[in-house]
């Protein structure tokens, strides 16, 4: 739909003619929602109109209408909401709002896709990667690209005026992003680090993503180019070593866990340690093959650190049924914390005889991997989990009485 020609069919209302002769701005009529919607081209939230007169001699008044609207709804790779400002200027002469233009003022993805997961390209010919690989890839040696972000990634950081945006596309910048590649061909695998500084996204959904090596930079769009794939396959593709004693998290069925002790988005004050140091009510549907499960909390926005451990053989815990400390040490952060909880269905009671709990740690993966061996030995001892995550804030941040 062509934006720069006249909206056509919307017609001004007659009164506006008379607002605009004697009355303040505040009352200048606006294009209508309905208008908005049906000429921007997406499915689109309208947020605020600000209609004012102008002096001019082709229009009588202007509209700046804020909107908002999600590119995942038009199948992207990645969840985005944009915000907008679009211009709509009434002509004097047709009565008629005409689209006159819009500025961008905000653009948001989610991108935790990405962190520790892994890709796959091709087949691709040398010529291709040569930017990324030189003449590292031999003449003719057609092969497939494997790559994985590091677990560490730098949220996209978008620059609005930058002159390269367009209506339907956006630059960002990244804090140094690695990631691993490795080019496996009939020569051999070839490895190498990238880093990620620079990219865009658009309103269909593409990410671009501008790859950087010793050699040069050449730029892959996740959406088209590239298939997302599991931890293992990447392994198993790559030649490394597969260990039956790792937990592929990514190749692991995942299973609702439900609380009662989040509320309005955070978890209740009593699981805090000086609250009451209650454990949150947790409830799960049974997993087949299961006899064990793992609950465990982690304060994931300090160093992993370790509020609640247990292993049980149930698929309910009320609220407060652990309130000793040697298990469960409820959050206590100076500021608002994240802690992400996990219900891991275990086959047998785990090897492990336990964690530290209110210590630092491992990540998830870590405590997983521990959990994977059996008391028997056997390896493979996880067979799914389930997650829940939600802040948590002292009451003194809330209200500073203490």
């Amino acid at each position: 739909m062509q934006r720069n020609k006249l909206i056509s069919g919307i017609i001004a209302s007659g009164l506006i003619l008379g607002l605009l002769a004697g009355c303040s701005e505040s009352k200048i009529s606006t294009i209508s929602d309905e208008d908005v919607v049906n000429t921007f081209g997406h499915d689109i939230s309208v947020r605020s109109h600000n209609a004012v007169k102008i002096e001019d001699d082709q229009y009588l008044a202007k509209d700046i209408v804020s909107v908002s609207y999600k590119t995942d709804d038009l199948g992207g790779l990645l969840p985005q909401t944009v915000s907008k400002d679009l211009e709509y200027s009434m002509n004097k002469t047709t009565n008629t709002w005409e689209f006159t233009g819009e500025t961008t003022t905000a653009c948001a993805v989610d991108n935790s896709l990405l962190p520790g997961s892994s890709w796959k390209c091709g087949p691709l010919s040398p010529d291709v990667l040569s930017p990324l690989f030189g003449d590292e890839i031999p003449s003719g040696d057609e092969g497939v690209l494997y790559f994985r972000f590091m677990k560490k990634m730098g949220q996209f950081a978008f620059n609005l005026s930058n002159e390269k945006n367009t209506s339907s596309e956006r630059f960002f910048g990244t804090v140094g992003t690695g990631a691993k590649a490795v080019w496996t061909g009939s020569s051999g695998n070839i490895e190498k680090s990238f880093t990620i500084t620079e990219g865009s996204v658009t309103d269909d959904g593409d990410v671009f993503l501008v790859f950087t090596s010793d050699c040069g930079s050449a730029t892959i769009n996740l959406k088209t180019d590239a298939v997302n794939i599991s931890e293992q396959e990447y392994d198993e593709a790559t030649g490394k070593e597969v260990d039956k004693s790792k937990v592929y998290m990514d190749s692991l069925p995942v299973f609702e866990v439900t609380t009662t002790s989040i509320e309005n988005g955070e978890w209740r004050q009593p699981s805090g340690l000086k609250e009451g140091n209650e454990s949150p009510e947790l409830t799960w549907e049974p997993v087949e093959g299961a006899t064990k499960y793992a609950v465990i909390m982690i304060d994931t926005s300090t160093t992993n650190w370790l509020s609640w451990y247990v292993v049980v053989d149930k698929t309910h815990l009320d609220e407060g049924e652990y309130r000793d400390q040697s298990v469960y040490v409820g959050p206590y952060p100076a500021e608002t914390h994240t802690y992400e909880l996990y219900v891991v269905a275990l086959r047998s009671e785990p090897k492990t005889s336990g964690f530290k709990i209110d210590a630092p740690g491992g990540d998830i993966q870590a405590r997983l991997d521990s959990l994977n061996t059996a008391s028997d030995g056997s390896t493979g001892n996880v067979l799914a989990y389930g997650t829940i995550k939600a802040p948590y804030t002292s009451p003194e941040l809330y209200y500073g009485y203490r």
